[in-house]
């Protein structure tokens, strides 16, 4: 039996959204007002309504880019470049001074150590940008137990299928040999171009936003009976 591949999703699935990143977000925004004067029609527009952020938003699925792109449309920033700038240095320094907020989901050692012994591949996809995800992930003493690691500044837009395809290839994996694990519609929409979209409720999503996508919806990346869906020659 050849390999098998786990992809995983960031911020959502390996690590709890709400206590760092919706502060982070309030934070955001109103640094956004001071730039812009609609500024109820970008925090819509970036997926703040009525004080709660929307599943499959800019601000919870998206790229730096695409937040930039938004900010750029309702003149906060003059070039995409600029936006972009602002945008990742402002989530960094954020994460980088509230690193103590950063809460893996359950024992994320011992799970990832688990499934690297039953013989899996174990491999990021996130839609942040390179700085920020490294120092989450040595922060959570969990960067080591990564073969791959696909960030937004280094690959397309999930569910684009670059990062899927070069976990594949890297690791001499057929696309049916992996699976995706995602809080948000394009983790498991690239996991249906795949072996399977498995999706986790940990982030900002409901079950009700997945069923017409994959039967396979869990809690957290906790309960997942990876060896049904994937199963390993190292089923241990």
């Amino acid at each position: 039996m050849m390999g098998k591949g786990i992809l995983f999703d960031k911020d959502g699935t390996l690590f709890e959204f709400g206590p760092i990143w919706l502060q982070a977000t309030l934070e955001f925004l109103a640094a956004v007002d001071a730039r812009t004067q609609d500024n109820e029609q970008v925090k819509i527009a970036l997926g703040m309504v009525d004080g709660e952020l929307l599943s499959d938003s800019a601000l919870t699925s998206g790229t730096p880019g695409d937040v930039a792109a938004i900010l750029v449309a309702y003149h906060a920033f003059a070039t995409t470049d600029e936006a972009e700038q602002f945008v990742k240095a402002f989530f960094y320094e954020f994460l980088v001074q509230h690193l103590d907020n950063v809460k893996p989901v359950g024992d994320l050692i011992g799970l990832l150590t688990r499934l690297k012994a039953e013989g899996y591949y174990l491999g990021i996809a996130t839609s942040d940008e390179t700085n920020s995800t490294m120092a989450t992930l040595k922060y959570a003493k969990v960067a080591e137990l990564f073969d791959f690691i696909a960030t937004a500044d280094e690959y397309p837009t999930k569910p684009n299928p670059t990062s899927l395809i070069a976990f594949c290839k890297r690791y001499g994996l057929e696309l049916t040999d992996v699976i995706v694990v995602g809080d948000s519609r394009m983790d498991i929409q690239l996991g249906n171009l795949a072996k399977a979209g498995v999706a986790v409720l940990s982030g900002t999503s409901r079950s009700e936003n997945f069923t017409d996508l994959t039967e396979y919806i869990y809690p957290t990346i906790q309960e997942i009976p990876y060896q049904q869906i994937l199963p390993t020659v190292n089923n241990v």
